[in-house]
């Protein structure tokens, strides 16, 4: 790929609904869950085809920049973008993109979260490939619709236009992104066979994104505006400090996709998931035919269908199933599979209680 092709990897996520593992210190993207990588480095590793390291910027909050420097030695360090406060998607790429410009005024970009599991880096790669040389033209955003493989409520969705842009490539005008559905509308999604995961992986040439910034998020570009001054000066971080808190706190999706109608989908089909919760990854363990997930030391007697995390003493079970164990950091956390997306609620109840050494 020429110089003028970038990525921004996305690793500002707190990561709450693996808690009690995932920590305000060591949030889920700097963790291995799968593999002998941390997901931030899988994700680097998935880039090396297209971008050299000089080409790949990281957005991460001030107390993660030394995990990034630590997990990925070879990222210049003038490539990670601190946010002093999370400001969701939106505001991230928009700077990302002023930055940028000030590389090349006809940088295409490639946006990306750190912490999601690809299973087949070859498909993944030639997916990326695609939704490059469609960006390359201008005219479109693009974005990787994953084919879904069941009723699945914690993801958005896109709805393709029924007719192909490109049958053979698997490209795709897009009708709309949706948010995430109930369990009877996502059955409902999937009979219909027209609606994709929604990725949370884009590319678009960065004059585009933010004319469209400017043109639905009027706020947010004005905000950015007074930032790109001072963006690649050494003005940038006192800048930054004292504007960015100001922006807007708005998604790309919601603030964008779900309005723009100029957009194309990639088909996307490489054993995608964004690892959302401690049930996603029992998910992804169970596919390769295994009744119960476990890291550690775990002593299981008729125990069925759980996910155990024991990070340093033995976790036994007896007679139990569909329940998530892990212990980890002096925390144990115990809850049914079926609730393991509400993990986030006590983070929030830890907040309330004052138990913040537990975060």
């Amino acid at each position: 790929m020429d110089m003028k092709k970038y990525a921004l990897v996305m690793a500002g996520g707190k990561g709450e609904r693996f808690w009690p593992w995932s920590r305000s210190s060591e949030p889920k993207q700097f963790l291995t869950l799968t593999g002998r990588r941390s997901l931030i480095q899988q994700t680097w590793d998935r880039l090396q085809k297209f971008f050299s390291p000089e080409n790949i910027f990281v957005a991460t909050g001030q107390s993660f920049v030394s995990l990034v420097h630590k997990h990925l030695p070879r990222l210049p360090e003038n490539n990670i973008l601190v946010e002093p406060v999370g400001r969701n998607t939106a505001p991230c790429i928009g700077l990302a993109a002023l930055r940028l410009q000030k590389i090349d005024p006809q940088a295409i970009m490639l946006v990306l979260p750190a912490d999601h599991l690809v299973t087949n880096k070859k498909v993944f790669q030639q997916c990326l490939e695609q939704c490059l040389r469609l960006a390359e033209r201008g005219e479109s955003l693009i974005t990787i619709g994953i084919k879904p493989t069941r009723p699945e409520t914690g993801y958005g969705y896109i709805e393709k236009r029924e007719m192909p842009l490109n049958e053979k490539n698997g490209v795709y005008h897009i009708k709309q992104f949706v948010e995430k559905p109930d369990l009877e509308k996502a059955q409902e999604y999937l009979a219909k066979g027209n609606f994709y995961w929604n990725s949370g992986i884009f590319a678009w040439r960065t004059e585009l994104i933010l004319a469209k910034i400017q043109k639905y998020l009027p706020d947010l570009y004005h905000g950015l505006k007074e930032i790109e001054p001072f963006m690649g000066t050494p003005l940038e971080k006192e800048a930054l400090e004292k504007l960015f808190p100001g922006l807007p706190s708005v998604s790309i999706d919601y603030g964008i996709m779900e309005k723009e109608k100029n957009i194309l989908m990639v088909q996307g089909d490489f054993g995608w998931d964004d690892l959302g919760s401690w049930t996603s990854l029992a998910k992804q363990f169970r596919e390769e035919g295994r009744d119960n997930v476990s890291k550690g030391q775990h002593l299981g007697i008729a125990t069925k269908d759980c996910l155990v995390y024991a990070e340093d003493t033995l976790v036994a079970t007896l007679g139990v199933s569909d329940l998530v164990i892990v212990q980890s950091n002096g925390v144990v956390l115990v809850c049914s599979m079926e609730r393991a997306q509400q993990v986030k609620d006590l983070v929030g109840e830890l907040k309330t209680k004052g138990l913040e050494q537990y975060l």
